[in-house]
């Protein structure tokens, strides 16, 4: 597995939130339930390639000051209009304790319903699972080869994740993508079917007056 790293400094009181992202900085906090709440500061260029890689399923070796230690990417905020980093929450994990991690899904293979006009809709990105740390993977993989035809779904079942490492949070039924036909092809297969349907009934009607 990769290795990630990342350097921060602690955070001082006298130190402004506003003066910390002017230095192209974003400020921070790492906890854990062993590890008391430390303020820190980060590069915000380093953290952004970092999470780039990383995500919030990855083990990171933080450094604040002189402690190392490992940690996720618990929780983000970011600036609503510029989308840059606003605040990071990590979460210093205990080997052999479980988490919670969201990890991502990979989507491979093709899907055979796309030659029947379908359209593949993707209705989760990501999935949350308790886990020990040991257990953590990059992403999960997600294989659509199996979406035949429009109607055709893959469900959080179907991925059938092994029990003993992974416990998920959340419903078994949920919808992760799915194979469905455009607007305007369901508009015409509904006209065609009124056509016929129309046909059918002038048809009767004309054999009705015949008789």
């Amino acid at each position: 597995m990769t290795t990630f790293a990342i350097t921060a400094d602690i955070r001082t009181v006298e130190e402004k939130t506003s003066h910390i992202r002017q230095s192209k900085k974003v400020p921070g906090v790492v906890y854990g339930r062993t590890q008391e709440p430390i303020s820190l500061t980060l590069n915000s260029s380093d953290f952004l390639r970092l999470y780039r890689k990383a995500g919030e399923s990855n083990i990171i070796n933080l450094k604040v000051g002189k402690k190392d230690m490992e940690v996720l990417v618990h929780q983000t905020q970011k600036h609503p209009i510029t989308g840059d980093f606003t605040h990071i929450d990590f979460y210093a994990i205990t080997r052999g304790e479980a988490l919670h991690a969201k990890i991502h899904f990979n989507f491979i293979g093709t899907a055979p319903a796309v030659k029947e006009w379908a359209i593949i809709e993707e209705h989760m990105k990501e999935i949350e699972v308790k886990c020990l740390p040991r257990d953590l993977v990059d992403h999960f993989d997600v294989d659509i080869s199996s979406l035949i035809e429009a109607g055709n779904g893959i469900r959080v079942a179907d991925l059938k994740l092994d029990s003993e490492k992974y416990e998920i949070i959340g419903h078994e039924d949920d919808l992760i993508v799915a194979a469905t036909l455009p607007r305007a092809v369901l508009a015409e297969e509904e006209e065609t079917e009124e056509e016929i349907e129309e046909g059918g009934e002038t048809e009767d009607e004309t054999t009705e007056a015949a008789e």
